[in-house]
């Protein structure tokens, strides 16, 4: 079974960071630049077209065995308020975190993306993400005839 995953988007991608819109989903060219605002300890987030992951995560998934995916390193900067509201959260510090460059497809592989750039996990793929926190993430059956 393939699950379609939703994950928090507490940040967005720093201005630094080049897209290529000549493809769909965009791809970025060069190094992933994100800017966080508001993290509330998901282990898995995004900004539209990339998803991060936690140091911790990236590991797990990295000695999981399973394919479809890089992890990359990642350029983190932390909006103005991004401290304050971290510690309203009851949370003390930002964790590390890792691009996971996603190379599988959607329903095919452990971990792929829909042409629109929906990121779907197998049952395996699953498993792995839910060793972190995934709270904010919205985790549903895959569907391709609805998504996209």
């Amino acid at each position: 079974m393939f699950y379609r995953l939703r994950p928090d988007v507490p940040g967005a991608l720093a201005d630094e960071t080049v897209l290529d819109t000549s493809v769909r989903p965009p791809r970025v060219e060069g190094t992933l630049h994100y800017e966080i605002d508001n993290w509330f300890g998901d282990d898995l987030i995004t900004s539209h077209p990339c998803f991060l992951v936690t140091e911790k995560t990236a590991a797990a998934l990295a000695g999981s065995g399973l394919g479809t995916f890089e992890i990359r390193g990642v350029e983190i900067t932390y909006g103005e308020d991004a401290q304050e509201r971290l510690e309203r959260h009851g949370l003390t510090e930002f964790p590390d975190f890792r691009w996971l460059y996603v190379t599988g497809t959607a329903g095919q592989d452990d971990v792929g993306l829909t042409p629109r750039g929906r990121l779907v996990v197998s049952d395996a793929a699953l498993e792995v993400l839910r060793q972190g926190n995934l709270d904010r993430c919205e985790i549903e059956q895959y569907d391709p005839n609805t998504h996209r």
